[in-house]
């Protein structure tokens, strides 16, 4: 409100009447009339002042840019030259350590060869070396010449013996007939083992014997009952299978009956329809002539009358026209205006008769019409009544032979899974019974071969047997041969009185000797 109140300064102020303004005059200036020469070459100066200042910025731009890239380069060739240093004092320190590793590997290899050339023998060293060696193998043969020498003489000495010969010839009798004397034991017990054994296997085989007599009979008796099963049902298989090819013979005739029974059935429903067709073309075709044969009747009936009303008029006018003549001549036109006035009439009238008779027509014709439909609404709601019923019948027939054929075919399924059950039945039976022979047959032969392994293993042990005892003979015939060799061994040798006959069981003790001098003690 304070600011819309403010009056507004201005130079103009109105005077006591109207459109009288008086304006009032500018205070003078307090500004030289050449201040605007003055401010124009002030800001001429602040401009030339800015642009000095520009170019000296500028310039002293470029000097930071020279000073800056001179600093980087220096910086960059100082550092490249330090690290050309180090890698110069780097390749410098490599050399220096790859000499010395040179002059070690010169000093090892010349250390080497020092070592080499130290370590070869000098002729000298070989030669002692040599005799050394010569001295050692003819020590050592002459001690294996001597010690054989020593054997012989020892040798000799004990086959120029007749003393010792004598009394080995004596022990070697008592070892002989101690040894034969275990020979027979052996013998005995060997045979009294293998009687054990053949009596065992005679009592083994008696008892397997018995029992596959036994397992055959039973066998034997358990395939003849199974014999009797199986027969029993096939037997009863048979007469299921006959039974039930019968009953689906009678239930084909059974199908067959009720698509007769169907056909009959859907031959009836098209001859009824039929028959109802031909009787409503019938009564139709009677309505139809009915209207036609009232129609004619009404024609004729109308014609009559049309006939019957002119002859009344014409014997009306010759009973006139016999009349006075004068009065014909008088009345003709008074007659005639009548004439034509009747005619107009009976027009009228016959106008009148026709409009009515196409009334009556057309009464009777709706009237017809309306019996007709009705009676059609009523034969079409019986039509319908006969149809829904006949319908009801058909579907609950058709229903009936459906659920007939579902329980014929539901009966030849089951039929057919029996059939595969009885098939798949005789299939297992002939199967485990294929398998039960097999199984039989390879028992049998099982058996056969444990037999025959028997038989064989028993044979091949006493082949063994006798070989055994054989080459016992043999090694005793070759150790005998060998003992006489060396019955001149010395008697008081350890080995000597052990030793003991191959074929001799428990050692024996054989009578010690001392040989002192020539003589044995």
């Amino acid at each position: 409100m304070l600011a819309t109140q403010r009056t507004r300064r201005t130079r103009e102020h109105t005077g006591p009447t109207p459109h009288s303004v008086a304006i009032r005059a500018k205070m003078p200036s307090a500004k030289l009339p050449e201040h605007l020469i003055l401010e124009r070459r002030r800001q001429e100066d602040l401009r030339e002042e800015a642009i000095q200042i520009t170019k000296y910025n500028k310039m002293f731009d470029l000097k930071n840019d020279w000073e800056r890239i001179t600093d980087r380069s220096i910086q960059k060739n100082t550092i490249q030259r330090r690290v050309k240093e180090i890698m110069d004092q780097g390749k410098l320190d490599l050399d220096e350590r790859r000499q010395r590793l040179r002059e070690k590997l010169a000093a090892e290899e010349q250390q080497y060869l020092e070592e080499m050339e130290a370590k070869q023998e000098t002729i000298e060293a070989r030669q002692d070396k040599m005799l050394k060696r010569a001295k050692v193998l003819k020590e050592k043969r002459e001690k294996e010449r001597l010690q054989i020498v020593e054997e012989k003489l020892d040798q000799q000495w004990r086959e120029q013996c007749e003393e010792l010969r004598g009394v080995l010839s004596r022990r070697h009798q008592d070892e002989v007939c101690i040894d034969r004397m275990n020979q027979l034991a052996i013998k005995s017990d060997l045979e009294r083992r293998r009687q054990e054994e053949e009596r065992m296997y005679a009592e083994l085989w008696e008892k397997d014997r018995l029992a596959k007599a036994a397992r055959e009979e039973m066998e034997a008796q358990q395939q003849i009952e199974r014999n009797r099963a199986m027969v029993d049902t096939l037997r009863t298989q048979k007469a299921s299978l006959e039974a039930k090819k019968q009953e689906e013979k009678r239930l084909i005739e059974e199908e067959a009956k009720l698509l007769s029974e169907e056909r009959d059935l859907r031959q009836l429903e098209e001859q009824r329809a039929s028959k109802q067709k031909r009787l409503l073309q019938k009564q139709h075709k009677a309505s139809l002539e009915k209207s036609m044969k009232i129609k004619l009747q009404r024609e004729a009936q109308e014609r009559q009358e049309e006939l019957a009303l002119d002859m009344k008029i014409l014997e009306q006018l010759l009973e006139e026209s016999r009349n006075e003549a004068q009065e014909k001549v008088q009345k003709k036109a008074q007659k005639r205006d009548e004439e034509k006035k009747y005619r107009d009439y009976l027009r009228q009238q016959l106008e009148e008769e026709i409009r009515r008779e196409k009334e009556l027509d057309r009464l009777v014709e709706a009237d017809v019409a309306a019996m007709w439909a009705k009676r059609v609404n009523q034969w079409k709601l019986e039509k319908e009544a006969r149809n829904r019923l006949m319908l009801d019948v058909m579907a609950t027939r058709r229903k009936q032979l459906q659920e007939k054929l579902t329980v014929l075919a539901r009966d030849r399924e089951e039929l057919k899974r029996d059939r595969e059950e009885v098939a798949k039945a005789i299939e297992e039976h002939h199967k485990m019974e294929e398998e039960r022979i097999t199984r039989t047959k390879m028992i049998n032969k099982q058996y056969e071969s444990d037999l025959l392994c028997q038989i064989e293993h028993e044979h091949s042990n006493k082949n063994a047997k006798k070989d055994e005892e054989l080459r016992e003979y043999e090694e005793g015939l070759k150790t005998e041969a060998r003992y006489q060799e060396r019955l001149k061994n010395v008697l008081s040798s350890a080995s000597a009185h052990q030793k003991t006959h191959p074929m001799r069981r428990q050692p024996t003790q054989s009578p010690q000797f001392q040989v002192v001098g020539n003589q044995l003690k």
